[in-house]
């Protein structure tokens, strides 16, 4: 394995040690609560000691030590099998008396309300409540100065229009107003990926999102649509929390998102140089397989995302984690360490580099990444709350030598690469001639017969008697699930030998993968892409003339990725297949008992290894 020697040299010094020797930043965790009361928690000063104190659902927590806790409203455990009633938490003096209130934002399309602070004198009682909007949308709504008045707006989506609330701050606790910015273009409730940021360097910021921008006019922006840009900020439904920032120094912002809140991915887009409309250009930073990041880190479910200098090196670190649980069994790797990393930016004469350092693996993230000082060491600590709890991971530096220091960088990732998808066709064929008495293909070897090893997943038969948008014969399906890009499904074929015809039948969802078929590792064409909308077969493929040497063959399936409209589970099924000799003869399969011709059907659902049908209704993830 190889170091990164040039990013070690480069970062033997910070700003935050005046000294010459190198130092490592590490993050000391401490546990507040292991309830579930909120997807997300934050840290100001309540009660006026000058200390950062935390809030975390029901209870504010006193800083430095956190071991006193105060009720804020009635604390109720959440339910882990659902969600909270509490997803975002803020602090901010919103009636100007100079005591920081609690402004929090439930599940999405549920109100917002501030909790106003009491003083001292009322820490006994529970906060007075104002409810202040009745709908908040998109699941990564921020509380920021949109408009530059110096003073916060939210952000957010409602009723499918993109906008921002304003505060009367005369009476800053009776309704909220939401402006729209948008057209009807997004998502009622839910929605992935929302920012703020200035992306085309007027100065004034604009709202960012999966599908593009808006940017915010010089007049009336209250009360005007802003204009709308479009640019693809992520390969599947959106992220997190997005952010404009000039990440490689040439003078324009970039975009900083995760790609799929419930899934994978992490990248930056490069603005480069266009026509009339600024161009983007994706850099993966995190994919889903080793060799999609430098360091081969891969974590799913990077549901919050933040922007902070780390180090004190003058450059805007990233700052994620995985959101535990946040589609429960649903997402893939859910059961994965419940990782926290920061990504520290270097910008070297190759380049832009982001290198992944843990600041722990138990906290995880829930839909709030908040970077606060909360000890007043001029550190930035991260503050997180979700399914685990809340946590405090306090930021140390720690001098060491110059071999400790190499030592716990990470390493260049020299591993197996991700096969390509280049070429991938969506290959078709006629429909297979299923015998109407004996409800299987003449002359098949049913995919369920056949017996093989996978390197990930499971496969098996899977009864296809209830899908009417199409046929397979004998109605079933041999049924490969819980693979992952790069997974290969080897499959013991009967016997044969020289020059042979294969045909065969596989089976195209929504949730289908893009596989690479060989016979005896020699690849059979190009990838094919079985992305559809319905549940289908490809119909009958046909490969002509293969010689082979020997008896004995396999079948080999490897996944190599997905169409970019899939949902990214990676299935792959086989219908059947036929080998026909030089003779017109075909080989024989294992026999199969005959079952009736299927009717019927309301298409495949995804599901879980475990088998438990994926309810796809709540989120468009």
């Amino acid at each position: 394995m190889l170091k990164p020697y040039f990013l070690i040299a480069f970062l033997l010094t910070t700003s935050f040690v005046f000294a010459a020797e190198p130092v490592l930043h590490t993050f000391k965790r401490q546990q507040l609560t292991n309830v579930y009361f909120s997807e997300g928690a934050n840290a100001a000063d309540v009660n006026g000691d000058g200390v950062a104190d935390v809030v975390y659902g029901p209870y504010w927590f006193e800083g430095p030590e956190y071991s006193t806790k105060h009720e804020i409203y009635e604390p109720v455990p959440q339910n882990q099998e659902g969600y909270a009633d509490n997803f975002f938490n803020w602090l901010y003096d919103f009636n100007g008396d100079g005591r920081n209130d609690v402004f929090v934002v439930g599940f999405p399309g549920t109100p917002a309300y501030v909790y106003e602070n009491p003083g001292k004198d009322g820490f006994d009682k529970h906060w007075p409540k104002h409810q202040v909007f009745d709908w908040v949308s998109n699941e990564s709504p921020q509380l920021t100065d949109v408009v530059g008045d110096e003073r916060p707006e939210l952000v957010c989506t409602m009723e499918g229009f993109f906008g921002f609330a304003t505060i009367n701050w005369e009476r800053p606790f009776e309704k909220w107003t939401f402006h729209p910015i948008s057209e009807k273009i997004t998502a009622a409730k839910f929605g992935h990926g929302l920012g703020i940021g200035d992306v085309n360097g007027d100065g004034r910021k604009d709202i960012i999102h999966s599908q593009g921008w808006f940017e915010q006019p010089l007049t009336h922006q209250l009360t005007s649509r802003w204009m709308q840009h479009s640019a693809s900020f992520s390969n599947g439904y959106g992220g997190a929390e997005m952010y404009a920032y000039d990440v490689d120094g040439d003078g324009d912002n970039d975009i900083i998102t995760s790609l799929r809140a419930h899934d994978f991915g992490l990248a930056w887009y490069e603005q480069v140089e266009g026509g009339d409309e600024p161009e983007f250009t994706q850099h993966l930073i995190m994919g889903e397989h080793p060799s999609e990041n430098q360091y081969g880190l891969v974590f799913s479910e990077l549901h919050s995302v933040a922007l902070a200098d780390m180090d004190g090196d003058g450059l805007k670190d990233i700052v994620t984690g995985k959101t535990y649980w946040s589609h429960h069994r649903q997402s893939p790797q859910w059961d994965a360490g419940a990782v926290v990393y920061w990504f520290k930016l270097v910008r070297g004469p190759e380049g832009v580099d982001w290198i992944p350092y843990q600041a722990d693996g138990q906290a995880g993230i829930g839909r709030q990444v908040s970077i606060v000082d909360v000890n007043n060491d001029k550190l930035p600590d991260i503050v997180v709350g979700g399914m685990l709890g809340a946590h405090v991971l306090t930021h140390q530096i720690n001098p060491v030598s110059e071999a400790e220091f190499a030592a716990a960088q990470p390493e260049v990732y020299s591993g197996p690469m991700l096969p390509s998808v280049e070429g991938a066709e969506p290959l078709r064929g006629p429909k297979s001639k299923i015998d109407a008495k004996t409800g299987h293909v003449a002359n098949s070897i049913e995919g369920e017969t056949l017996t093989g090893k996978s390197s990930g997943g499971n496969a098996k038969p899977q009864d296809m008697s209830g899908f009417r948008a199409d046929r397979w014969s004998n109605a079933s399906q041999l049924w490969w699930t819980g693979a992952k890009p790069a997974d290969t499904l080897k499959l013991d074929l009967p016997e044969f030998t020289g020059t042979v015809e294969l045909e065969l039948v596989l089976t195209c969802a929504k949730d289908y993968g893009i596989v690479q078929l060989s016979l005896d590792d020699k690849p059979l064409g190009p990838p094919i892409d079985l992305y559809a909308t319905d549940v289908i077969t490809t119909g009958v493929l046909t490969f002509p003339q293969i010689a082979v040497e020997g008896k004995q063959h396999q079948l080999s399936v490897q996944i190599v990725g997905a169409n970019p409209r899939a949902v990214k589970a990676y299935m792959f099924a086989l219908d059947y297949l036929r080998i026909k000799k030089p003779d017109g003869s075909f080989v024989a399969g294992k026999p199969v008992q005959a079952k009736p011709v299927a009717v019927a059907s309301e298409g495949i659902k995804p599901k879980s290894l475990d088998g438990r049908e994926l309810n796809l209704d709540f989120e468009t993830g």
